[in-house]
């Protein structure tokens, strides 16, 4: 769960791996990497396992828990949309690997933005990560806030604003524990207990099936499914969008070129998980499943100590997601001047760099990086003050957005429709037809050309749907005050068939 902490370039954009320059790539092209690197650099790199685990971390979250509810709402032909995610998933990481081995010292996504397309290529891949920032925080926010609630006994749960009250005290408090190493712990236990919790669900699903499941190969038939189907798309499509990090995540291998191994492994080891238990699901449950499979279990102390266990790793990954934004919020402060860089780094005679952590390697690194950036570039850097400030902003309006909105799947859809898509696929394809135009085979030049305008109708549908969806979600009473809110909206909607 570490590998997606980096946003801002925590390390030296000058020490380059020494395999780096080791690629499919033509001579001419290599030549434009220089192998600069130092041995501190290699010595701080990781390999290619490492990096597997690492993305699994990142990836392998709740978008594992709607797929039975996504293969409810497509029918049995979800495995062929699963393959096809997976192969892309796949290619997408070839794509992240060529793009970072022709751009020098690259440690964000948006370098090399700047290099394939200058200051508007940053900027739309910085608009682009910045807001998967800000609304993953609002659905792991609600996915703890759902867990919570469903650990309770049904007659005795506890109303949702309660339970995400809950969630923002407990966030409050844990998010100014700022350094990372410090709460591996939490990270750790948060990934046992999701294998704690498939393991419980799917022996519920097998031993416990529903004698009157019902199942089909193609569930989309007529204009009521369009809807819940494109937001299983989305879905889908979100259970396998890690490639917000690739780019940060390469920078600490010693073998950036191995890259494609370790999204290849995690790639065939995520869509088995995913494929499986949405099978399982779908058999024993039929199109009944709504949402996160573990809340459609019947009610029994197993299923409320399986939402307990997903309670820990949406903690967890919560947790992660909040320091990051933090993080982020307060460079992008300083950099725009609105808060000064000296206040930043020096708060209530806080230096940031103690003395007595000068003989570390990173520390020393880092010294000399903020000495010249004049940004903190760790979390632990920063006033405490303006960090427990930021923070609590960040989770309180997660709380507000969640409890007003409770609907993680059209969220989830939601999110992906307007980010995931552009980030995953569209940019890469762009970025790669400008900086490697030349050098590609004319197939796969027609395969990125291809790639361009599909996520954009992809976008463009998932967004449709999610609206809908969410139009439709909001009428049902849910939330603070959204009923009265939506009634304009869905009488509209209904009025030109986009509800129902």
């Amino acid at each position: 769960g570490l590998s997606n902490v980096l946003r801002e370039p925590l390390l030296d954009t000058n020490n380059v791996a020494p395999e780096r320059q080791e690629s499919s790539l033509s001579q001419c092209q290599l030549e434009e990497v220089p192998p600069v690197y130092t041995d501190k650099a290699h010595k701080h790199s990781v390999g290619w396992g490492a990096v597997t685990t690492a993305l699994l971390s990142l990836q392998l979250g709740w978008g594992l828990w709607l797929f039975p509810s996504d293969y409810a709402r497509i029918g049995w032909y979800a495995t062929g949309v699963l393959v096809a995610l997976a192969l892309l998933t796949a290619y997408s990481g070839t794509l992240f690997t060529r793009l970072y081995l022709v751009t020098p010292g690259a440690v964000l996504f948006s370098d090399v933005g700047k290099k394939a397309a200058g200051k508007t290529g940053a900027m739309i891949v910085s608009v682009i990560i910045y807001s998967l920032d800000a609304t993953r925080c609002v659905i792991l926010h609600l996915a703890a806030t759902q867990s919570l609630r469903h650990a309770f006994p049904e007659e005795t749960r506890p109303p949702l604003w309660l339970c995400g009250f809950a969630v923002l005290v407990l966030g409050c408090i844990l998010v100014q524990v700022r350094s990372m190493a410090e709460m591996s712990w939490v990270f750790m236990t948060g990934t046992g207990s999701q294998l704690v919790a498939v393991a419980i669900v799917v022996y519920e699903l097998v031993t416990n099936p529903d004698p009157n499941a019902r199942t089909t190969n193609w569930a989309v038939q007529g204009a009521a499914t369009y809807v819940p189907a494109a937001v299983a798309l989305m879905n889908m499509i979100f259970a396998f969008g890690g490639q917000f990090a690739f780019t940060e995540i390469m920078g600490s291998m010693r073998t950036p070129a191995h890259f494609p191994r370790a999204v290849s492994v995690c790639t065939v080891i995520m869509g088995a998980l995913y494929g499986g238990l949405g099978v399982i699901g779908y058999w024993s449950r039929g199109d009944e499943v709504r949402e996160i499979v573990i809340f459609s279990l019947p009610e029994s102390p197993r299923a409320r100590l399986a939402a307990g266990c997903i309670l820990v790793q949406a903690i967890a990954q919560y947790l992660i997601n909040v320091n990051v934004w933090t993080h982020n919020l307060l460079v992008l402060l300083a950099r725009q001047g609105i808060i000064r860089k000296r206040t930043l780094n020096n708060c209530v005679g806080h230096a940031p760099h103690d003395h007595e952590h000068a003989h570390d390697a990173e520390s020393a690194h880092d010294h000399a990086h903020d000495a010249h950036d004049g940004v903190p570039t760790k979390s632990t850097d920063h006033c405490k003050w303006w960090w427990a400030g930021t923070s609590c902003f960040v989770v309180i309006y997660s709380y507000g957005i969640s409890i007003s909105l409770p609907f993680f799947s059209t969220l989830v859809g939601l999110v992906t429709a307007c980010t995931y898509l552009v980030c995953a696929y569209l940019l890469p394809a762009w970025f790669t037809l400008k900086l490697l135009g030349s050098s590609i085979h004319w197939s796969e030049k027609g395969l990125l050309y291809s790639l361009i305008p599909l996520s954009v109708i992809v976008s463009g549908i998932g967004l449709w749907a999610s609206i809908v969806s969410l139009i439709n979600n909001m009428g049902s009473g849910e939330g603070w005050g959204v009923n009265q809110a939506a009634q304009p909206l869905l009488a509209l909607a209904r009025a030109s068939g986009m509800a129902v």
